[in-house]
């Protein structure tokens, strides 16, 4: 131990220039990250549409039901985050769109966009999109245009499933349309054929046939309301808004805020730097010999006074 803090004493203020050149640049770069970063909120109330106004086939058992109205709908926000033309998208609708043309790193630009979107639920039926941002007025424009270009893909997706679940439903009426023309068919073919008094036999082969025709008119029946509501849901649930509801909207921040972590994060990694760098200076100095401060030797031919004044006295 005694040999590295003789290094240490011998590099000592190397040592502080090392520890305040790193430790000031790295404090005064968090102080700067602090006092630039604003970031705007929103908090939306999701809730799980009523069955009625599901686009899906609510009879279908393969649709899962484990998550919460707000995981399911911090998911898809967060997957469209990922994506590069949402990003494009929400950016071309914000200031930021001329110097994301003029940027010659495109993708390096839509990716710290991305690193600044955050996405978090608040309980089952809450969710937070934040977005940090390095002007007051950048992430509340972010924020709205996410916001309205999630609304606008939603609404997309849904009228697309709406219309393949339309061409789905227009198959099976029109092939149980043909089912019950058949089963009508067969009924007044039989009652044409077979003239009263019916025998047994007669009567129980005309109920069943008039019971082929009453299913039919009902499957028929049912598909219809199914398809009607497949047309109307999507326009239902748009109107309505009652999946995604904003309960506070964002608003651009007057102080600087959401950079603590940030600011925090460069902090540390400039003291551990600072450290690090310390501790290595003086492992280095040590296993190449370096000492502390030695005692300053006596040059050659040189003799103390005192020394020659004794040794020239008589009787020396």
């Amino acid at each position: 131990m005694k040999p590295y803090l003789a290094t240490a004493r011998a590099f000592r203020w190397v040592l502080v220039a090392i520890v305040v050149l790193v430790w000031g640049a790295g404090l005064f770069d968090a102080a700067a990250v602090y006092r630039s970063t604003y970031r705007s909120e929103a908090t939306i109330w999701a809730v799980r549409a009523a069955p009625a106004l599901s686009v899906t086939d609510p009879d279908d058992p393969n649709i899962a039901l484990i998550q919460t109205a707000a995981s399911q709908q911090a998911e898809v926000l967060k997957q469209l985050v990922q994506t590069r033309s949402f990003l494009i998208d929400v950016i071309g609708r914000t200031s930021l769109k001329a110097a994301f043309v003029a940027a010659s790193d495109q993708d390096g630009f839509i990716d710290d966009v991305r690193r600044r979107f955050t996405v978090e639920t608040l309980g089952t039926s809450l969710i937070r999109v934040s977005f940090a941002g390095r002007d007051p007025q950048t992430p509340l424009e972010l924020l709205n245009a996410a916001l309205v270009v999630r609304a606008e893909r939603i609404e997309q997706a849904r009228q697309l499933s709406s219309a393949a679940l339309d061409l789905l439903y227009q198959r099976q009426l029109d092939f149980a349309q043909k089912e019950a023309v058949d089963a009508r068919k067969a009924l007044d073919d039989f009652n044409s054929t077979h003239p009263a008094p019916l025998s047994d036999v007669d009567q129980h082969v005309q109920a069943q046939l008039g019971l082929d025709v009453d299913f039919a008119l009902a499957r028929l029946s049912d598909l219809r309301g199914r398809q009607e509501r497949s047309q109307l849901a999507p326009a239902l649930l748009e109107v309505s808004g009652v999946e995604f509801q904003i309960v506070d909207a964002p608003r651009a921040s007057a102080k600087p805020s959401g950079g603590e972590r940030s600011a925090m994060t460069i902090a540390f990694v400039a003291l551990a730097a600072g450290l690090g760098l310390s501790a290595l200076l003086v492992l280095a100095g040590t296993l190449l010999g370096v000492r502390g401060t030695r005692a300053p030797r006596t040059a050659p031919g040189r003799v103390r006074a005192d020394v020659a004044a004794a040794s020239s006295a008589p009787g020396k």
